[in-house]
């Protein structure tokens, strides 16, 4: 009896909608300027932009933030276009920041489709090569599901990166897609001690 009088007089706090995120008691949303989130959230433990954006390609600036709370919560990822929050979502299980093997120590088969760029750069360090930019796709893919529109074209901030190894393995080309892995590629033996 007592519940539902206090559900029915409104006193408890709304539940967080799916596409929202609750920090320190304050919600953040859809729409919701970067500003306020680092006031609601802190700092973000990672923060990508996502280059190349330019008027001409009708494509504002965009950027997506990682909060990583440790390794027994899961991790939020915020993308923002032209300032604003577009989308939220959680991304895995966190980690303790720095306990990940340093660059050239990464185990190559650990980088699959779906692991996040944040991810990646904390297991085998910055590549050897980095390049991207936008481009038009006609598919979308996260990494997870990957789908094929038929009449549309929609931007993409595709990387491609190359990994080395070192002389006793085989080098990685890794494809992201909006800073998530979607394809990696075995190329020639690698260089230089490791």
């Amino acid at each position: 009896m007592l519940v539902t009088l206090i559900l029915s007089a409104g006193l408890l706090p709304p539940a967080a909608r799916a596409d929202s995120l609750r920090c320190n008691g304050h919600l953040v949303t859809d729409g919701d300027p970067a500003a306020r989130v680092v006031r609601a959230c802190g700092p973000p433990s990672f923060r990508d932009p996502w280059w190349g954006a330019a008027p001409a390609t009708g494509v504002p600036p965009m950027m997506e933030w990682t909060y990583n709370r440790g390794p027994r919560r899961l991790m939020d990822q915020i993308v923002f276009r032209d300032g604003r929050v577009i989308s939220i979502a959680t991304a895995g299980y966190g980690f303790r920041a720095g306990s990940l093997p340093p660059n050239g120590h990464c185990n190559p088969a650990s980088i699959v489709s779906g692991l996040s760029k944040y991810a990646l750069l904390e297991a085998c360090g910055e590549p050897v090569q980095r390049s991207g930019g936008y481009v038009n796709s006609t598919r979308y893919d996260d990494g997870t599901h990957r789908l094929f529109l038929r009449h549309a074209a929609h931007p993409v901030y595709r990387e491609r990166w190359i990994y080395n190894f070192g002389s006793d393995r085989l080098m990685r080309e890794v494809t992201l897609e909006n800073a998530r892995v979607v394809s990696v590629q075995t190329l020639e033996r690698g260089f230089g001690p490791h």
